[in-house]
Order: structure tokens, then C-alpha cells, then sequence
């Protein structure tokens, strides 16, 4: 055990995301998704609510500032017409990640979904059982000081 970790965050998603470079695209896959079938690295998290891991992770895992969307989710489909709480969730935990602009979950079809997942860097398979729980990030730079940071999103707004 360690002081002021997250124990939603194993050794091996910790492994994971520091090892993961600049546009590597990590999936947080619910308890439903495929995911020993569609990706090539799978760690699993004892997490039942995929928004909450979410939180954890990008205290360290900084999204790509130069992507328009990168926070990717798979469309509605096959009968679901309402869009899922979930989606919500991840758009509040969003909100809290220092930005140029407002983050926007992309939304993107099933096969397409599919497709990146398969060329993610790695998925994390939880405990969520909630429809639509799956989320894809992409990673980006990891900057040497905040300074560096503020003066990007300053140029950038």
C-alpha cells in the first residue's frame, strides 16, 4: 500500500499509462465490451463505475491538446434512443480538466469504435455494468513544469 494513491488504479494501469506515449489511445471498457477479443493489451480494474477511474487516471494522464476530440465514445445503436447517464458523468469529470476549450465526447459508430479499440495502446476491462460505459482517451504531452501548460492553453485561447 502507498499514501495518497487511488486504489482504483493497479500497479498495471499505472504501468500502463506512464509507459503509453504522446497519441497512444487508451480504452476504459464497461463489463459488457469484448475486450480479450478486440484488444491487444487488456488489465483489468475492480472499478463498478467507469467515470470514477476516469477521474483517477487523468490526474496524471494529460489529454492531447491538439486533437479536436480526444475523448471518444461509441454512438448510440440497436434500440438505445436515450443517451446514457454515463455520458454525462464523463462530461462532469471532464469539465474539471484544465482546457483551451471545453472537452466534447466524440461520438463515433460501433464498427469505427470497434476499430480503434483494436488499435488502442490498451483497454481496461471493469466492473461497470452500465450500457455505453466505454470510453477511449488519447494521450498527450506530458509537460516539464505547469508553467509550460498555462502558457500553451493562454496561446491557444
Amino acid at each position: 500500500m502507498l499514501m495518497n494513491i487511488s486504489n482504483l488504479i493497479t500497479p498495471e494501469i499505472y504501468e500502463v499509462i506512464f509507459r503509453m506515449g504522446h497519441l497512444d489511445e487508451l480504452v476504459i471498457a464497461d463489463a459488457n465490451y469484448r475486450a480479450s477479443a478486440m484488444s491487444k493489451k487488456v488489465i483489468y480494474s475492480y472499478s463498478q463505475k467507469n467515470h470514477i477511474l476516469l477521474a483517477e487516471i487523468l490526474k496524471y494522464f494529460p489529454l492531447d491538446l491538439d486533437e479536436e476530440f480526444p475523448v471518444t465514445v461509441m454512438s448510440l445503436d440497436y434500440g438505445i434512443y436515450e443517451e446514457p447517464q454515463i455520458w454525462d458523468d464523463y462530461q462532469n469529470v471532464l469539465k474539471k480538466i484544465p482546457s483551451p476549450s471545453p472537452y466534447i465526447l466524440n461520438k463515433i459508430s460501433r464498427k469505427e469504435f470497434y476499430q480503434r479499440t483494436r488499435n488502442a495502446y490498451a483497454t481496461i476491462q471493469t466492473s461497470d455494468p452500465r450500457v455505453m460505459a466505454d470510453i477511449i482517451i488519447r494521450k498527450g504531452f506530458v509537460f516539464s513544469d505547469l508553467c509550460a501548460l498555462n502558457s500553451t492553453v493562454r496561446k491557444v485561447k
